[in-house]
């Protein structure tokens, strides 16, 4: 009995011993794959690096916008005396999906042409207000509304499809999400594009999104570090102060880039915002001890460090006559970012390659070794590029790839598993629906709906989607309002609102007529005034989307509870904030 007893035991440790060792086997080798991987992307990136002449070299540090929605004189004469790293795309260069394939294979064509490396194309694509492509993607509700359903899945879901839909564009550089915490009600740029007012839902669902979006193919950005949250002055249009030490900072703003960092995130877009009790003379994107000292030392960050756009009033009103594009290089940034081109190109190139020439750039590191910040600026990008599977075979260099089948194998799967997953979400309508209508909350209460019966309902909403999914409410006719609200089988009056001025009228409305219920069904910013009282309801969506109109009219005629909204709100005296020069803004 025991001999048999110990027999089954050997057996038992011969089979998981195999296992054991198999896995660990499997284990040393996908390591050992994946550092042959690192070792050879290393020594390309920089042999590329190298072969670049100084004029190249400063042109790659730079991304530019170009004018139109096709590679045009303008454009070729761009690319070729600014030789730049990037183009960044803008709504008037996007049209149907059919041209804005075009437009970005004719740019890559323009980039081998002028033998460059392939370009980053970039544009802002974070959902809601900020929609530069139109056409060809799915068009998810913004970040404040996924925020608001506090789903970490439907997060990383819209990264996802929105990064892989642009990759399939042409476009590899997304410039979202953006991590800021709208923690202050009266900011006039963040606002929505936040995906909500504390840590947690800026922790999990933007931290996701970002997660999701490094999966679909194009290369996320986290902005704006190191937080453009509580404030109340565009950058677009002026120069942001938070007094703030560091230690405040890393109990607050710096919490969800801290968590992306962590988790992966390969790239990062500074703010223009001055923090003077960190650095007193320059703002974060100009500041050296904020972008090494915090962001490359203190939270170890070594993917790419991008600019906000350089023509913003904080930088271009305040630090011109100091050379801001020098400046930026020398604090850390890898790439300045322009939004346009022609002479403000000029002057940035310009400063940069006397700087380069001058030697500015020459620094020693702790061994006393000699080395240059701007050629590792260029080294980080093209190391990415590399990584993103842009050296393909119409590109300057086009056998890169096959001089490393480990690569070329990697990158394949990785494209396949992308597919696969992209599949997986269609097959679902991409969650669209379900994420919309699960962002819908309400103001000042939790909304009750219980299925309101449609006969002692009347609607006078504009919008024409909502109006469809108020099935079966009849509609009003607004100059009957005072007959109406006199009826006694109405008790419900539906409006719709997308700025304070309808709100304020319905609030009059509500207020002259006590006895009946008022909802006001509002798209949009929620941080306009929001007057209170005991008859009026508001039903939020945060976004302009047609699924998001569609969604609030469909949770009012549900059965289940609209949950009230989790944000900082303006306070009941409060002004509202206004918008910037550039409400779509980077």
């Amino acid at each position: 009995m025991n001999r048999i007893f110990y027999r089954i035991i050997f057996s038992l440790f011969l089979i998981f011993g195999f296992i054991g060792s198999s896995y660990f086997f499997n284990f040393y080798l996908t390591e050992l794959a994946a550092s042959e991987r690192d070792s050879f992307l290393n020594a390309k990136a920089w042999e590329l690096t190298n072969n670049l002449s100084p004029e190249e070299l400063v042109g790659q540090t730079i991304h530019i916008a170009i004018p139109n929605k096709t590679v045009d004189a303008v454009a070729l004469e761009e690319i070729k005396n600014t030789k730049p790293g990037g183009i960044i795309l803008f709504g008037k260069n996007l049209g149907k999906k059919e041209e804005i394939l075009s437009l970005t294979d004719n740019l890559q064509k323009a980039a081998t042409d002028e033998k460059l490396p392939p370009f980053l194309i970039s544009t802002d694509q974070e959902g809601g207000r900020v929609f530069r492509v139109k056409d060809g993607v799915t068009a998810y509700p913004g970040a404040m509304a996924v925020g608001q359903t506090g789903n970490e899945a439907w997060g990383r879901t819209v990264g996802f499809v929105t990064s892989f839909e642009l990759r399939k564009l042409g476009i590899n550089f997304l410039f979202a999400p953006v991590l800021d915490i709208n923690n202050n009600p009266f900011n006039p740029v963040i606002n929505t594009r936040s995906f909500g007012s504390d840590i947690s839902r800026v922790n999990t669902v933007g931290v996701a999104y970002e997660q999701g979006a490094r999966l679909g193919g194009a290369l996320p950005v986290i902005k704006h570090f190191p937080g453009h949250g509580d404030t109340t002055v565009d950058s677009h249009l002026g120069l942001p102060i938070i007094k703030r030490t560091l230690s405040e900072l890393e109990s607050l703003e710096l919490v969800p880039f801290k968590k992306a960092i962590e988790s992966g995130a390969e790239a990062v877009m500074t703010a223009h915002i001055v923090y003077p009790l960190i650095d007193d003379k320059y703002p974060a994107t100009l500041s050296k001890k904020i972008l090494t000292g915090i962001l490359r030392e203190k939270l170890r960050f070594d993917g790419i460090i991008i600019t906000d756009a350089m023509e913003m009033h904080a930088i271009s009103k305040n630090y011109e006559k100091e050379r801001p594009g020098v400046l930026t290089i020398l604090a850390g940034a890898n790439i300045v970012l322009l939004t346009s081109w022609g002479e403000t190109a000029r002057k940035f190139k310009e400063q940069l390659l006397t700087a380069y020439n001058a030697g500015e750039f020459l620094y020693k590191d702790q061994n006393g070794v000699e080395k240059n910040i701007l050629k590792e600026a260029v080294y980080r990008q093209i190391r990415k590029k590399l990584e993103l599977g842009l050296y393909n075979a119409d590109s300057s260099h086009p056998g890169v790839m096959s001089e490393n089948q480990n690569l070329k194998d990697f990158l394949e799967a990785k494209e396949l598993a992308r597919q696969n997953q992209f599949k997986e979400y269609e097959k679902q309508g991409f969650y669209l629906k379900e994420i919309t209508k699960d962002s819908i909350r309400a103001f000042p209460d939790t909304f009750q709906t219980r299925n309101p019966a449609k006969s002692s309902s009347i609607q006078f909403v504009k919008n024409q989607l909502l109006k469809k999914s108020l099935t079966g409410v009849k509609v009003g006719n607004i100059k009957n309002l005072t007959k109406i609200a006199a009826s006694k089988e109405i008790t419900n009056l539906l409006f719709d609102s997308s700025s304070e001025n309808e709100i304020g009228l319905v609030a009059a409305l509500a207020k002259k007529h006590p006895t009946k219920n008022f909802v006001v069904f509002h798209g949009g910013t929620p941080f306009v005034k929001l007057p209170q009282m005991k008859n009026l309801q508001y039903i939020l969506s945060f976004s302009l989307t047609s699924h998001s109109w569609e969604a609030m009219g469909e949770r009012y005629l549900s059965e289940e509870a609209i949950p009230k909204v989790d944000l900082i709100l303006l306070p009941k005296e409060g002004k509202s904030p206004t918008l910037g020069a550039f409400p779509q803004g980077i």
